[in-house]
Formats: structure tokens, C-alpha cells, sequence
């Protein structure tokens, strides 16, 4: 992977500029969570922004709908970044300008919201890039690398943010500053680059002019995407199982922060810092397993990659159902991580490699919706189930439920 991304300059390119776009993103997305907590009515403020935050990929099938129809994505890509330099610049001035506490916190939610928006449209817009800038036979080490990038980001976003937002002194008005400069900077990689993008682009787009589809309405696009999914059954099977395996996965973060409140014996120094120590190893995994392509999972199968992490969240529910142990929780969700790193980059390339380039952001959109939605409703089943009737039967919800999606993914043969 790392050998791909030295020996491709394009790749490189965008994957600097996406890096730096998304350590913006998970900067402001902080530090709008630490000015909601200083304003009035702070519980207010920050549901608010736990909402707003969602909604930019719920809406991702409308922003593949928008990526598929630009004709020169990359030219989109750079229009963005600038837009979001923009309204950051704008963002600054009003810091500057504005006392009133819930007002300013109003253009804030509105400013960042576009923001996210315009980067969700970006990243949907970057995968017919890619297709076009790295070679098939490497387009799995490319989207590992940009997913451990992500996830990359995730780990370290916030902590960065916080800290730069503290040595800054809680200043808002300098740290919008420096989010304008963040996404500068990406564009203009992307600048400096365009000459070259557009050379290969070029080359590209002549040799596939024949996978061209034509332009259609957003519903009667939706309509087709629909049967391409429901015609391709391999397409259709991986997008249910990556479903629900995000719906588990996604639940299990809820279930052991009440877990934990019931076995003090087991924490290691305080119940924060065991569970922040649980969180840390789950994004590590993540991490560390998008990131390592040539590791000893690197033949096994899709279907055995999702055994192998069913297998892990089984464990983890018998552990905490009969004997429960801090240290097996930490390899649990380790092994869950680093699992779960080596299946989205393969489902996402096999989307990639599978679906023509006209429908790939929408189809890409309605994955990233899906997985989005599984969560929170994992998390209403099984926080229900535990609040409700206990958390030892929630866990045992959570073991009955994966080994039937064992038995689904060895009816299936999905890779």
C-alpha cells in the first residue's frame, strides 16, 4: 500500500488533499460540540449539533445523485473546497462580529452542515477518480489506504482539535481561521495537480466512452439503481451483510458503557478510562487492519472475513454474559476493529469494480445512507432490549443474531 502511494503522484495528491479536508471536518465538528457546551441552554445546543451532525450522510443518496451528474469531478472537488474556505472565512467574521450567543450558534450549524455536505458530495465524487487513476488490480490497496485514512482521522481528529482549541484558548474565531486555511490548502493540491488529473482523466474516460449511460430524473435514477442492486444478487448480498454486520458493530459502543456501570471489579484505574481504553483499541484495529494489505487475512475470503468478525462480537457477548473480563473485552474489540478494516475496503472496491461509473456515487450514497441508519436502529433495538429487560439478554440478542448471519454468509458465497 505504501508502495502505491509512492509510486502514484495522483493518488498521493488526492489522498493529501482528502486527509486535510477531513482533519478540517473533524476539527470543527469538536470544537461545534465544545461551543455548544458554553452557551445557554447547553443540552439544547448539543442534541442540536448530534443531529446536525448525521444528517449529511443520511443524505448521501441526494449527494451521489448531484456526483454522478458533474461531468468534471475533479473541477467539482476544487469549486468545494473553495465554497468551504468561504464559509469558514464568513464563519471568522462573525465570531468576530456576533455576541449573541444562540444566533451565532445558528450560522454555525448551518455553516458546518453545508460544510459536511459538500465534503460527503467530494468523497462520492473521488471514487470515479480513483477507478481512473489506479490500476484494477490495485484499486483494493487504494481504498484501504483511504480508509485507513478516515479512520486515521477519527482517531486523532478530535484529540488534535481539542488541543489546538485549548492552546488557542477557547478562541472560535482564530480556530475557524485555521479550518479556512485547512481547506485552502486541500484545494489547492488539487490545483496545483489539475493538469495532471485531467491528462489521465482524459485517457481514461476515451478508453471507456462505451460504459457511458444516459442522464435521467433523481427518481427514475433511483428506479434504475434500484434493479442494477436487485440484478447484481453478489451486489445485493454484500450490502445486506455490511449492513447488518454496521448495525451490530455500531450497537455494541452503547451496550458496554452500561455494561461497564455493572462490574467496577473489572476497570482498569476508572470506568472512563477503561471504556476510553475499549473505544482507542476498536479505532486501532480499524486502523491497523485498512492499513496492513499484505497481512495473513490478506486470501481469506469476504465470507470468512465476516465469520472471523462475528466470531469476535459472539465472543465478546458470552464473555460479558459469563464471566466478564476487561482484557477479553479490549481483544474483542481490537479483533473486531481490525476485521472490520479489512472488510469495508473490499466491499467498497467490489462496488467500485461492479457498478458503472454513471451510477457509482448514488449506489456508493445509498450504501453509505444504509450503514448510517443501521446504527442508531441497532442501537434502539439493543439499548431497548437491555433497558427493558436486562443487558445479559441484549448480549445474548447480540449472540442469537450473529450466528444467524453466520448461517446467512455460508448460504452466500459473497467474495
Amino acid at each position: 500500500m505504501m508502495l502505491l502511494l509512492r509510486t502514484n503522484k495522483l493518488l498521493r495528491n488526492l489522498t493529501l488533499s482528502q486527509f486535510i479536508e477531513l482533519l478540517g471536518a473533524a476539527f470543527f465538528n469538536i470544537a461545534l460540540l465544545v461551543y455548544a457546551s458554553q452557551i445557554s441552554h447547553a443540552k439544547l445546543a448539543t442534541t442540536v449539533v448530534v443531529i446536525a451532525n448525521t444528517l449529511p450522510t443520511i443524505l448521501q443518496i441526494g449527494l451521489g445523485y448531484i456526483a454522478d451528474k458533474a461531468h468534471d469531478k475533479l473541477r467539482l472537488m476544487i469549486l468545494t473546497r473553495i465554497v468551504q474556505t468561504i464559509l469558514y472565512g464568513i464563519l471568522t467574521i462573525l465570531f468576530g462580529l456576533t455576541t449573541n450567543d444562540w444566533l451565532l450558534f445558528s450560522f454555525i450549524i448551518f455553516i458546518n452542515v453545508t460544510s459536511d455536505l459538500l465534503s460527503g458530495l467530494t468523497s462520492l465524487a473521488a471514487l470515479p477518480i480513483i477507478k481512473h487513476i489506479v490500476p484494477s488490480q490495485d484499486l483494493l490497496a487504494a481504498r484501504s489506504l483511504q480508509v485507513s485514512v478516515m479512520s486515521l482521522v477519527n482517531v486523532i481528529g478530535q484529540v488534535i482539535g481539542v488541543t489546538l482549541l485549548t492552546f488557542l484558548g477557547n478562541n472560535f474565531l482564530y480556530f475557524s481561521l485555521f479550518n479556512a486555511l485547512l481547506f485552502l490548502i486541500s484545494g489547492i493540491i488539487l490545483i496545483i495537480s489539475r493538469r495532471q488529473f485531467n491528462q489521465k482523466l482524459k485517457v481514461t474516460s476515451h478508453q471507456n466512452a462505451t460504459s457511458t449511460l444516459p442522464e435521467a430524473r433523481f427518481w427514475v435514477s433511483m428506479q434504475i439503481n434500484r434493479r442494477i442492486i436487485q440484478a447484481n444478487k453478489k451486489l445485493l448480498h454484500i450490502l445486506f451483510l455490511f449492513t447488518l454486520l454496521n448495525l451490530l458493530v455500531g450497537s455494541i459502543d452503547g451496550l458496554i458503557s452500561l455494561t461497564l456501570l455493572q462490574y467496577p471489579g473489572i476497570y482498569i484505574k476508572n470506568y472512563g478510562f477503561s471504556l476510553s481504553i475499549i473505544n482507542t483499541m476498536l479505532a486501532i484495529g480499524l486502523v491497523s487492519g485498512s492499513f496492513f494489505t499484505n497481512d495473513f487475512l490478506k486470501r481469506i475470503h469476504l465470507n470468512m472475513l465476516t465469520i472471523i468478525l462475528l466470531l469476535f462480537l459472539t465472543l465478546l457477548s458470552l464473555n460479558l454474559v459469563l464471566s466478564p473480563s476487561i482484557y477479553v473485552i479490549i481483544m474483542s474489540f481490537f479483533g473486531i476493529g481490525y476485521t472490520l478494516g479489512k472488510i469495508s475496503p473490499r466491499v467498497s472496491t467490489y462496488v467500485m469494480t461492479s457498478v458503472a461509473e454513471k451510477q457509482l456515487g448514488q449506489i456508493a450514497g445509498f450504501m453509505n445512507t444504509l450503514v448510517t441508519l443501521s446504527v442508531p436502529i441497532g442501537q434502539l433495538i439493543f439499548l431497548s432490549i437491555a433497558n427493558s429487560v436486562s443487558l445479559n439478554s441484549a448480549w445474548i440478542s447480540m449472540v442469537v443474531l450473529s450466528m444467524l448471519l453466520i448461517l446467512y454468509t455460508l448460504s452466500y458465497k459473497v467474495a
